[in-house]
């Protein structure tokens, strides 16, 4: 059987009538619980042209902790940030809410492309960030249900505990000890969190649980208070050094700028020349309504812990304030030509799949109704590793690359960029993040071809070590291809 025979027996979305899509949209926005529970800014496009000293483009959580360090920094610069919808439209405002330390590439990889001593140093520092967004949080008030109780991640089977274990191992070859990541047997983990067919899992303190969107209102909030010009409903469609040409709601603006940075992650596509840069990669999320305390009483997860499992195909899952859960995972089908529409914000296969999972997971849900069904698109560079770099024909500095965990790696991008434009804290430029370039993907139709191949060798993978509970070859063999 050849690619194209398993790629066609892939069930196609049934046709949305207009009604579906108006109940599953809202001006272009999908019905995140996010943003049916937050306060929502809303900006204008500029009237005039504009000139500032730093022109950010992109108001997600890239762009605004980039405004935010750089006026932390250096209080005096003239920041523009302009975003083609309005801000927290992107992943910044539809992720599952971790604020975890990962890091997307293998360390082995940043060792061989770099060293162990900066391979430890990005960890580190990552370790740190966690609790840094916590403490700016803390100082500034910002009511984003904030609990930073760790991340476990369940072994289901002996595939999974084989593949966790290896993980654990290759963190302690860097050094990094119990206090990072240590092993929870079954009683422990029993403890914390009722997991159907546990048989343990790894737990880091390195993560904090968060209702993203109310972060991201409060980033705007301080950029605003900060002197930030915040500017919607403007596409920035070309740029030039020391310029920008975008179309918004009054014509045409120019903007002129000392220094431009490009924070568009998996919209980034939609840039000239940028369309092999990265690649949108669909995630899909559910809610529940708030669950019974009688349920809750089952389940446990007192600690509000973010929780994973140990399967190739991304699971994540969180306990919201008010008493939810939040549930994700990655599989959806890539879009050819890295297409990225509001009709694909939802996907009836996908998502039943999710709740699939979820009552897998936690059986004690099965009577608790789904509230809220979205998804959106995250970067993914061809290595996987995120970036700080600079574009050699116009100077402007691109940020992103981080696969799904940037809600903390776009606050040390941002530091990056701050310390590149201010010149403090020129330590920052040694982390391997700063002028990584990811070489640029396959054109079409072998992008289509190869990722969707990728995926489903992913789900392949899954099934053959829930069937043995040994690991499978299958996606190491294909990742060697590809």
């Amino acid at each position: 059987m050849n690619v194209f025979t398993l790629l066609r027996r892939e069930k196609k979305e049934p046709r949305k009538t207009r009604r579906d899509k108006r109940e599953e949209t809202r001006d272009g926005w999908p019905r995140s619980l996010w943003r049916d529970t937050n306060r929502r800014f809303f900006f204008q496009s500029p009237a005039v042209d504009l000139d500032a000293d730093v022109l950010i483009v992109g108001a997600g959580f890239s762009g605004l902790w980039t405004a935010a360090h750089l006026k932390m920094s250096d209080p005096g610069l003239n920041i523009v940030v302009i975003d083609a919808h309005q801000p927290g439209f992107g992943a910044s405002g539809r992720n599952g809410g971790w604020c975890s330390a990962l890091v997307p590439t293998p360390p082995d990889r940043i060792a061989e492309e770099t060293s162990i001593e900066a391979t430890v140093a990005l960890q580190r520092r990552m370790f740190g960030v966690v609790d840094e967004i916590g403490a700016f949080v803390s100082e500034h008030g910002i009511d984003c249900d904030w609990a930073k109780g760790g991340s476990l991640t369940v072994a289901t089977n002996g595939a999974h505990a084989g593949r966790l274990r290896s993980d654990m191992e290759s963190l302690r070859q860097y050094g990094f000890g119990e206090e990072d990541l240590r092993w929870l047997g079954t009683d422990e983990l029993a403890g914390r969190i009722a997991v159907n067919g546990a048989l343990g899992a790894t737990f880091t303190p390195h993560c904090a649980a968060l209702n993203p969107y109310r972060l991201l209102d409060g980033l705007v909030q301080f950029a605003l208070d900060s002197g930030v010009r915040i500017f919607g409903a403007t596409r920035v469609f070309k740029i030039g050094n020391g310029y920008a040409e975008a179309r918004g709601e009054n014509g045409l603006v120019f903007v002129t700028s000392r220094h431009t940075v490009v924070a568009t992650e998996a919209y980034t596509t939609r840039l000239r020349k940028h369309k092999r840069s990265v690649v949108p990669l669909y995630s899909y999320v559910v809610a529940t309504d708030p669950i019974p305390e009688s349920v809750w009483a089952e389940i446990g997860w007192t600690g509000r812990e973010t929780v994973a499992d140990g399967r190739n195909m991304v699971t994540y899952a969180q306990r919201t304030g008010d008493g939810r859960i939040v549930f994700g995972g990655r599989g959806a089908p890539y879009k050819f030509g890295s297409d990225i529409h509001s009709e694909h914000d939802t996907s009836d296969r996908v998502h039943s799949k999710i709740v699939d999972t979820l009552h897998e997971m936690f059986p004690q849900t099965r009577n608790v109704r789904i509230s809220h069904r979205w998804g959106g698109p995250l970067g993914v560079p061809r290595d996987w590793h995120p970036s700080v770099t600079s574009n050699p024909l116009n100077g402007a500095i691109h940020v992103g690359g981080y696969v799904g965990d940037g809600v903390a790696l776009s606050y040390l991008a941002a530091q990056v960029v701050a310390a590149r434009i201010t010149g403090n804290h020129p330590e920052l430029l040694d982390l391997p993040i700063n002028g990584h370039t990811s070489r640029k993907w396959e054109p079409e139709p072998l992008r289509w071809l190869g990722i969707n191949a990728g995926l489903l060798a992913t789900r392949l993978a899954d099934r053959i070590e829930r069937r043995t509970g040994r690991q499978s070859r299958v996606l190491n063999a294909f990742m060697k291809l590809f």
